[in-house]
């Protein structure tokens, strides 16, 4: 993802063994247990005794706990979790509870069985090694209440740690709670909490705890802890930031990667085969049964670790008994995002250890099924376990992720995992691991074909309408100042399979009132965009809503191909050929030369599709990620990939897309924002500024696809998950620039400044119709007055993007020539009102309004737009994330835009 254009509108390993304060920064989500009972200096500590009663019993919460753990209210969950992970099989489950603060200062919190509210606590409640409380102390109500805002630092705790959303904790969930806030104290035990979480670490026992009763427990936890209430609230905002240890920050690392690597994701039509019998890994708590896959099964322990730590961060089980307590604290909060992301990715078909030794590095091949269209890896870096037989993680640096070619698996691990999808997809009874069928090829899908059919088959574009989806845009003016008067609002449209472009079938915009101040919204719609003159009384209730048809684009052979999903091959006009071969003819020589150095130069009688696909997966190898080259490079994207082998994805899309103009094949840069599920988890907004690719492949059409980090897939997914929205190409077509010229005048624009020359003009009174090169460039150096050899080299560059060598009309050749200089590269997203509109979907300008004249721009004060959460957003690219003050960066508005994605069934 770009952020020179989105502005403009590896960790250090952890250990179990570090700093046990920053430890809780990222703990969470059902891990860690912690005792009850502090010192006298408020220190946490193991229990000194246990009765007998509980010798054998793993329902505590922790020292002090009752043998039937228990929770007040009404609260109940489903039968069971999702794969495995434990849930009460009724409500008869959920039992009061009654806590108590006890004098001995050991005691933090003593959840006791159901009672009445008259009944004394006394032996019956099974206080567990501690002095049953006496005195002035004995009554939670003798303490302070909590006040709101402690309820509200602490109902982050709870939610941090209830992965799945249910409303009530478990015991290891609840244990883990209380370790995040005692572990503010300066003289927190982390040996005595290691040694509670080993008691209570199977989450799979114990009770449950409610929202009131926790906070009756944190009630009593936080008077024990006597940190200054400061200290308290900026401890608990931190422990749960998800920012703040090294795990939180690999964590980060790997949303984003997930996101910036993958190009898009399909949704969910596909589903795992049953697992085969063969070497299982049943959970420690019983109530789950895995299949250990190939590299796991028999493999190293590291593998079969990295298995089960990513089964557990996934939450498909919640055995974490091979996890240290420190290192599993900090996992707590994230586990829902490895969840969504195995949801999305598929579960674990293969493993294998990268580099053995201490610190080792294991990959988790992933695919939703044996026909999945695309592989996943998860590759987990620095491993560290335990000596000795109790095998344990103990520690780990990062983590990495994206797409993989089945060639990126090793070739052994490979075949297992092809005789285990076999098995698999056969009768259970009749087939076993011991005795397994020939090594089978996986007929997966693929939206990249053989180099055989890139260069010889008949391939057409298939495109499925999937879903619609709908974005909606509100705008916040940024500074005090009142809103200027009047506005005017540019909105673009997007290009659509009317006009050749497949991945969105039809585009709808409407702008709404919410409320009934000020008058109703009046828009104009053009062909390419629509323009509104807005009050500045109807900004605070105005909704923009873009909606339209998503499809799922797919290369295919014609003769697999569904007629009724196969798209038609749309004509190239000779200007639209011009604008999407428009380049430096310099830059574009100098291009192909460093090309056909690195190889990578077209090969003779090589088919537009096939140069293309081989071009782009040049890219995968060898060629990184880097956001701080490209801002230095902002005006030489063009060649930047190729000559310092980084960028970001506006470097590497655009690389791709003029090295592909530089051998005679049109293309352009598409700017437009990622959207969906993943994209929301990584940065915290639904939506990300991003730049993808299309090139025109003769006899084909229009083919989308994602050269970042290399092209790995082409065509465009319509998931929820991860999709991508193009708001404009980088570039203005000359039937765009002429529409534009009758509301706002652009004098920068090529189209504009012939039109002013009034070089058509000039050229019909020299010459009449058809006319070839030495004509055309005679007439051409009489009207500008340029010299023979400078008009001449303008008009063969004209001719050779159109690879005419016959005659042209001087209204075609005066197009030609303004798409031309349309199509050289400027820097991305600007240009021109309404190339501008692609870094949020929607341009403002004070002044207006507009009544079907141009506009004058000297009249005109153009607005800032900038994505809700941009910071956030910079950091997801890589950028530098700091909070600015975009309206000290503008002396005009300055709008903040807020955005919301909902998808829709297809309605017959």
């Amino acid at each position: 993802m770009s952020s020179r254009w989105t502005r403009m509108g590896a960790c250090a390993p952890f250990t179990s063994r570090t700093s046990s304060r920053s430890l809780a920064a990222a703990a969470g989500r059902n891990i860690v247990g912690l005792g009850t009972g502090a010192s006298e200096a408020t220190r946490i500590s193991a229990p000194t005794s246990q009765p007998a009663s509980r010798a054998n019993s793993s329902q505590g919460l922790g020292t002090g706990v009752s043998q039937a753990t228990c929770v007040s209210g009404s609260a109940s969950r489903p039968a069971s979790r999702a794969n495995g992970s434990w849930r009460p099989s009724n409500t008869s489950d959920l039992l009061p509870v009654r806590e108590q603060f006890l004098a001995h200062p050991r005691a933090l919190t003593t959840p006791h069985r159901s009672a009445k509210a008259s009944d004394d606590i006394g032996a019956k409640d099974l206080q567990v090694g501690l002095p049953r409380a006496t005195g002035a102390n004995s009554k939670l109500e003798t303490r302070v209440a909590l006040d709101d805002e402690q309820k509200t630092a602490l109902r982050r705790v709870f939610a941090w740690c209830d992965a799945d959303s249910d409303g009530v904790l478990n015991a290891a969930e609840f244990a883990a709670a209380q370790r995040l806030v005692a572990e503010l104290s300066p003289e927190f035990d982390n040996m005595a909490a290691t040694s509670i979480w080993d008691s209570v670490k199977n989450a799979s026992s114990g009770g449950l705890v409610d929202e009131n009763s926790f906070f009756q427990a944190m009630h009593c936890l936080t008077g024990a802890l006597k940190l200054p209430r400061k200290v308290l609230l900026q401890g608990i905002l931190r422990q749960t930031s998800g920012h703040s240890s090294h795990f939180d920050r690999s964590v980060s690392d790997l949303k984003h990667a997930l996101v910036r690597n993958v190009s898009s994701l399909p949704g969910d039509d596909s589903v795992m085969a049953p697992p085969p019998p063969g070497p299982l890994w049943r959970t420690a708590t019983g109530s789950s049964t895995f299949l250990l896959p190939p590299g796991a099964a028999g493999g190293p322990a590291a593998a079969r670790v990295a298995f089960k730590l990513m089964q557990y961060l996934a939450m498909r089980t919640e055995d974490c008994t091979i996890i240290d307590s420190e290192l599993a604290a900090k996992m707590m909060g994230h586990r829902r995002m490895f969840k969504d992301m195995l949801d999305m990715t598929g579960d674990i078909c293969g493993v294998h250890v990268v580099a053995p030794g201490s610190k080792s590095t294991v990959d988790l091949f992933l695919m939703k099924s044996p026909d999945a269209e695309q592989l996943f890896r998860v590759r987990v870096i620095g491993l560290q376990l335990s000596p000795g037989p109790d095998l344990r993680l103990v520690g780990m640096g990062n983590f990495d992720a994206g797409p993989v070619q089945q060639s990126d698996i090793p070739a052994s691990l490979w075949n297992e995992i092809c005789v285990q999808t076999a098995v698999a997809q056969s009768a259970p009874e009749e087939t076993s691991l011991t005795a397994p069928p020939p090594p089978a090829s996986l007929e997966r899908q693929s939206s990249m074909l053989g180099d055989a059919d890139l260069q010889d088959a008949a391939l057409v574009l298939a495109a499925v309408p999937v879903a619609r989806h709908l974005f909606r845009i509100k705008l916040n003016l940024e500074s005090q100042a009142r809103p200027a008067t009047h506005y005017v609002m540019l909105l673009p449209r997007l290009k659509t399979a009317e006009v050749g472009h497949v991945r969105y079938g039809d585009h709808r915009i409407a702008i709404k009132q919410t409320g009934s101040v000020g008058c109703d919204v009046k828009s104009t719609s053009f062909k390419n965009f629509v323009i509104s003159n807005i009050q500045g009384a109807q900004l605070s209730n105005m909704v923009i809503e873009h909606e339209f048809t998503a499809h799922r684009v797919r290369l295919q052979t014609r003769a697999v191909a569904s007629a009724s999903q196969v798209m038609p091959v749309p004509d190239l006009s000779a200007e639209e050929r011009a604008c999407n071969l428009g380049d430096d003819a310099s830059r574009a020589a100098s291009l192909r030369a460093t090309l056909d150095s690195q190889g990578l130069g077209r090969r003779s009688g090589e088919r537009d599709i096939a140069f293309a696909v081989r071009l782009g997966k040049a890219l995968c190898s060898g060629y990184a990620y880097d956001v701080a080259i490209t801002d230095s490079h902002v005006r030489n994207l063009p060649t930047l990939i190729w000559e310092q082998r980084r960028g970001d994805c506006s470097a590497f899309n655009a690389g791709f897309v003029y090295a592909l103009r530089a051998f005679g094949i049109p293309a352009r840069v598409s700017l437009g924002f990622k959207y969906g599920r993943a994209v929301a988890q990584a940065c915290g907004s639904v939506v990300a500024p991003h730049a993808e690719a299309e090139f025109f492949a003769e006899g084909i059409g229009w083919v989308p696809c994602d050269a970042t980090l290399g092209l790995r897939r082409l065509g465009h997914d319509a998931s929820s998950a991860l999709s991508f929205v193009e708001w404009r190409p980088a570039t203005m077509s000359v039937a765009e620039a002429q529409e534009l010229a009758r509301v706002l005048q652009m004098p920068q624009d090529p189209w504009q400044q012939l039109v002013k020359e009034g070089l058509q003009n000039k050229l019909e009174k020299l010459i009449n119709g058809q006319v070839n090169a030495k004509e055309l460039s005679a007439a051409l150096s009489t009207a500008r007055g340029i010299s023979e050899s400078a008009s001449l080299a303008c008009v063969d560059r004209v001719m050779e993007l159109l690879g005419e060598t016959v005659q042209l009309s001087t209204d075609t050749f005066v197009k030609c020539l303004a798409a031309m200089e349309l199509g050289t590269f400027r820097e991305l997203g600007t240009g021109g009102g309404l190339s501008e509109t692609s870094r949020a979907g929607v341009k403002m300008f004070e002044g207006g309004p507009w009544s079907g004249d141009p506009l004058d721009p000297k009249q005109m004060k153009e607005c800032m737009m900038v994505p809700e959460q941009m910071h956030r957003i910079m950091e997801h690219v890589g950028a530098e994330n700091t909070v600015m003050d975009w309206s000290a960066m503008w002396p005009y508005g300055v709008f903040t835009c807020s955005y919301e994605f909902e998808e829709k069934p297809i309605l017959p």
